[in-house]
């Protein structure tokens, strides 16, 4: 009987702990983009890859960083996908709402491109200050010809933007917004680029 009821006792405080648990929260940078500002037309097809990702960012729990010398992973934010899988499908989706290329795929689908999109996350990570929590993201970003394998452009940058609340779900929409700018920037150099070739 004793056992019985120490057995029953044990359930019930697992259960009440497993019952107090805070829920898990998925979150994904995505593309936010609207017809205006407009990219120019670049008459290419372009594939677009996933994006590579240094460690620790490329794990799929969400980062936030304390100080210059420490970081901490989110036990119970995460990203709903690969980081490298996520940030190479929002760019593609930015890049086919805006109407920027005769064509875009990602991975391994769009037939056979022109231009290939590779790039490469250095940073990922939110800033948690005691006044205010930024969303850094660093990249490097590189159009290849497919043909020949030459870099056609490159650009880079290191970003941080601001989280109006302190909260982790502003940090994915800062990231979005930080991402869109910079690839729009890119796009626009490129065209500038093959412009000056073509002529």
């Amino acid at each position: 009987m004793k056992k019985t009821a120490l057995a029953a006792l044990a359930v019930s405080l697992m259960s009440g702990c497993l019952a107090m648990s805070p829920a898990k929260r998925y979150f994904q940078i995505r593309s936010l983009a609207s017809l205006e500002p407009a990219c120019p037309k670049i008459e290419r097809r372009l594939l677009v890859e996933p994006a590579a990702v240094d460690s620790p960012y490329r794990d799929v729990r969400i980062v936030y960083r304390v100080s210059s010398f420490e970081f901490r992973y989110y036990p119970y934010e995460f990203w709903a996908e690969r980081p490298g899988d996520m940030i190479g499908a929002a760019m593609a989706d930015f890049l086919v709402r805006k109407k920027a290329f005769a064509a875009v795929g990602l991975g391994t689908t769009g037939g056979e491109p022109e231009l290939v999109l590779r790039s490469r996350v250095q940073v990922l990570e939110e800033i948690d200050g005691p006044d205010v929590w930024l969303a850094r993201l660093a990249m490097s970003l590189e159009f290849v010809d497919a043909m020949t394998g030459a870099t056609v452009l490159a650009w880079s940058f290191d970003r941080k933007g601001p989280m109006p609340a302190k909260s982790v779900g502003e940090f994915p929409v800062a990231c979005s917004r930080i991402l869109e700018e910079e690839l729009w920037k890119a796009e626009w150099e490129l065209a500038r680029t093959l412009g000056k070739k073509g002529s």
